[in-house]
């Protein structure tokens, strides 16, 4: 004998939640009927076997079972039952960026068969962060709906998230976030999506500062032996050195002076100061990213 079931799918919307949630305590889809026989009698005080699946239509339009289970369901004195259907947590994401369908069935025989609807709060409240949206997290574990982006592996049902990164999450551990494209300001660029620049300290020149030599100049010049070749005087020099055609002459008053004081060039580097990096104040967080 075939089984009726009038259904009525109850839907209760909580913050907390992408999908429906029943109770404080048990978060799913409260599905509630009522089962009558061929001859429209309430089935009152039986145990039913029901399989409860979840799916989404893909861009193909290929059925994408997000979560299927078998449940025994007691009716009551009426004929009513109930029961919550929990997709679990990892498959938020499915119900965020997918219609999803529910089907009912008892054995081969397919009782209900239902797209389910969102109400205007539940469609706000699924699609306010889109999948891919990246923000600072202060806790060590992801949120439902979220991932930390530390390059781990993301859920195989996140499957709009691994159309835009790949099967692994961004990994941002100890990174800075940078807009893509061309900066209007100095037009520089930033990285390309999804991509990474290494640390780079612009090109610049310093002045010299205070940097200078000390005044020291003031000299006299000998022949190795210790002995005046020139002096202001002229005292003590050689002679024949002295007075040769090729010489000045610096007797007789007509005295050499000395270098005196003077500067010279400076070459070579400062001593290297610093640290591994150039960065600004900074406080830690994780990143996580929307499934």
């Amino acid at each position: 004998m075939k089984t009726k079931l009038l259904l009525m799918l109850c839907f209760f919307c909580a913050a907390i939640s992408n999908y429906a949630q029943s109770s404080a305590s048990q978060s799913g889809i409260a599905v509630q009927g009522i089962a009558r026989d061929a001859n429209n009698t309430a089935l009152t005080n039986q145990s039913i076997n029901l399989t409860f699946t979840l799916y989404y239509l893909d861009a193909s339009s290929i059925e994408q079972t997000i979560n299927r289970v078998t449940r025994n369901v007691t009716t009551d004195a009426f004929g009513v039952f109930s029961d919550v259907i929990d997709p679990t947590a990892v498959n938020n994401s499915l119900f965020a960026n997918n219609a999803a369908y529910l089907r009912i069935e008892k054995g081969s025989e397919v009782i209900s068969d239902e797209k389910l609807r969102h109400v205007p709060y539940a469609i706000s409240a699924n699609n306010g962060v889109p999948t891919g949206s990246i923000m600072p997290f202060i806790g060590t574990v992801a949120p439902e709906g979220w991932a930390l982006c530390n390059g781990a592996a993301l859920p195989t049902t996140a499957k709009a998230l691994i159309a835009m990164v790949g099967n692994n999450a961004p990994n941002l551990q100890g990174m800075f976030l940078r807009g893509t494209g061309n900066n209007t300001v100095n037009n520089q660029a930033g990285p390309a999506l999804k991509a990474t620049q290494d640390e780079s300290l612009k090109s610049h020149t310093h002045a010299k500062g205070t940097l200078a030599t000390a005044n020291a100049g003031n000299h006299n010049h000998n022949n190795g032996n210790n002995t005046k070749l020139m002096s202001i005087s002229g005292t003590g020099t050689p002679d024949a050195l002295d007075n040769s055609s090729n010489e000045i002459d610096v007797t007789g008053g007509k005295d050499m002076l000395d270098a005196g004081d003077h500067t010279h060039t400076i070459t070579g580097d400062t001593a290297a100061t610093g640290g591994n990096e150039t960065r600004p104040v900074n406080y830690g967080v994780n990143y996580i990213i929307k499934l």
